[in-house]
């Protein structure tokens, strides 16, 4: 996936908050997990607790040394350097210039990204609650099921060409498997996708394009037959939305 899409996945959700993560980095928002701390924490009653704070702690600087090590990013080459570096240019320029921390945005679009693994680290750090939630995250295959989507995507595109569909069939079909997969069609529907949704999608596509390559579907139209099968099995005929063209 060339693009770097920004997922708003309802499985990225966390007390009410929804922790916006790119697809093509991995990346987590910072801002948002402050702003889910900070719901949680008069909710709950816990100590408040800011992330710049957790960052500059220097209890923590040893710990994020060998994270990012591990991770390849560009850091100096020993602890005691990256630490001198810390209290020079203090932790988020540094953090930003080794590539796991930015900034984007403008005003009151400004916001905050970092790696999957720092972020981690800064929730561990201010809640236990929330660490239970982050390392979960880390586990599931949400932005995998994503980008294998958009993938398949392609190689179902791909697969169609050879029946010269028109512009608007190639977007027929996509606003066809949104409405199997989805229940409906919208704008950037896919990004906001849960992990089991993104999976059938990715099945889906698969099962499309491997029956034409194979022969089992030989023009567009039988293709939505096909398609109205699936969606006619999946909603027992009571979706008011008709597959036609």
């Amino acid at each position: 996936m060339k693009s770097n899409i920004i997922m708003k996945s309802i499985d990225r959700s966390m007390f009410g908050i929804t922790i916006r993560q790119e697809t093509k980095t991995g990346f987590l928002n910072v801002s948002d997990l402050q702003e889910a701390h900070t719901i949680a924490r008069v909710k709950y009653g816990w100590t408040d607790r800011r992330i710049d704070h957790v960052l500059a702690a220097k209890e923590n600087h040893e710990r994020i040394f060998y994270l990012l090590k591990s991770q390849g990013y560009s850091i100096k080459a020993e602890m005691s350097e990256f630490i001198e570096d810390i209290e020079n240019k203090g932790v988020a320029k540094t953090l930003k210039s080794s590539g796991c921390y930015k900034t984007t945005g403008a005003r009151h679009t400004k916001t905050t990204y970092c790696d999957p693994y720092l972020w981690t680290l800064i929730a561990m750090e201010l809640n236990p609650m929330i660490y239970a939630i982050a390392v979960k995250w880390l586990s599931d295959e949400l932005i995998i099921n994503r980008i294998e989507a958009g993938n398949f995507c392609k190689a179902l595109n791909k697969s169609i060409s050879k029946f010269n569909p028109n512009g608007n069939q190639y977007m027929f079909l996509a606003k066809a498997l949104n409405h199997i997969v989805f229940g409906k069609h919208e704008p950037k529907i896919r990004d906001t996708g849960t992990k089991t949704q993104l999976k059938e999608l990715v099945s889906l596509e698969e099962k499309m394009a491997f029956a034409i390559d194979m022969g089992y579907i030989n023009s567009f139209d039988e293709l939505l037959n096909e398609l109205r099968k699936i969606w006619n099995v999946k909603y027992a005929k009571v979706n008011t939305f008709e597959l036609n063209k």
